[in-house]
């Protein structure tokens, strides 16, 4: 069986990082033969490389929405054609703040998302509200969440404390958007707390000691996190997001404080893995509570990784994938 993804970027982006790549190897490693190919930048360069792609029993595009034409030639590889995606790529992101963008956005996207549903032989979707939105187009939808290999993303075993808690966030600079106003109002807990930015570009307000996110550094930065921070805003875009930075600080250790927004609510038992949280002053009291109490912090974090082992890890996640794949018996 010939198992191919089509993807927008490289190993570096996200959801290739976690959504295909760790699916390749996975099945490789059960007989499969597996790879993803980067679509090209340039209507010149992408029409030799659909015309070039070798014939794959499954197809997966995952993400990526393509012109009318390219997605014909695409589709045309795969003698089933499956898209996979994980965020609410019909509209725009929330730090985009001019309308007339937003809006030019949404022309080009919209039709593009029902499209491709349309033509797929069958939807991937991360999380419940999209493939709600999936369902539009196509009565042939799975809900599959973004998994995390467990076995890699650990707590720090040797890790001891070392002064102050860390509060930290990681994040790519996009999302950079939603820190100015949660962490002025963490500001009075500033002298109980280090509080730590892991991104792609720098970001020092309110104090924050910044380092540059790398995925030699990745697993380590997270280690070194007692509480992780998620803020989203509640709109089309964040409903959209399937929680995978939730899942990468319960994995290693810390206990999250998220927005109470979209599929945040299906990772996060408030009070028991973690805290789900809307204002200013929720957002103050849930931090504050873990900096006083480190017994509490220590039993939250334990159920936290327990609740990602158990829901979310990368081998049950790619034995399911496989079977809605059609690539392994049931």
């Amino acid at each position: 069986m010939q198992l191919l993804y089509l993807t927008q970027s490289g190993p570096t982006l996200p959801s290739v990082r976690f959504r295909v790549a760790p699916f390749v190897v996975a099945a490789r490693a059960a007989g499969i033969d597996a790879e993803y190919r980067v679509i090209p930048k340039g209507s010149l360069k992408r029409i030799p490389f659909f015309l070039g792609l070798p014939r794959a029993d499954v197809l997966v595009l995952q993400k990526k929405l393509l012109n009318p034409f390219d997605l014909i030639l695409a589709a045309r590889a795969g003698q089933r054609f499956v898209y996979d995606f994980d965020d609410a790529v019909w509209t725009s992101h929330p730090n985009v703040q001019d309308a007339a963008r937003r809006e030019k956005e949404s022309r080009r996207q919209a039709p593009r998302f029902a499209a491709v549903c349309r033509r797929a032989d069958l939807v991937i979707a991360g999380n419940v509200f999209l493939a709600d939105k999936a369902r539009a187009y196509n009565d042939r939808v799975e809900i599959l969440p973004t998994p995390l290999d467990t076995d890699t993303y650990l707590p720090d075993p040797d890790k001891r404390a070392h002064g102050l808690p860390v509060v930290g966030w990681m994040g790519t600079a996009c999302n950079q958007f939603f820190l100015p106003d949660l962490f002025a109002a963490l500001a009075p807990l500033a002298e109980r707390m280090r509080l730590s930015v892991i991104s792609d570009e720098p970001y020092t307000d309110h104090g924050a000691a910044f380092e540059k996110w790398s995925a030699g550094r990745e697993l380590a930065q997270l280690q070194a996190m007692d509480i992780g921070l998620m803020p989203l805003s509640d709109d089309e875009y964040t409903r959209g997001k399937c929680g995978f930075k939730l899942l990468q600080y319960m994995a290693c250790g810390a206990v999250p404080v998220a927005s109470d927004v979209g599929f945040n609510r299906e990772i996060v038992e408030h009070g028991r893995t973690g805290f789900l949280v809307r204002t200013p002053d929720e957002w103050r009291e849930a931090v504050a509570s873990l900096l006083d109490d480190p017994d509490r912090r220590t039993a939250m974090a334990a159920e936290a990784r327990r609740t990602v082992v158990e829901r979310f890890s990368l081998a049950a996640s790619a034995r399911r994938l496989f079977t809605i794949l059609g690539l392994t018996e049931t």
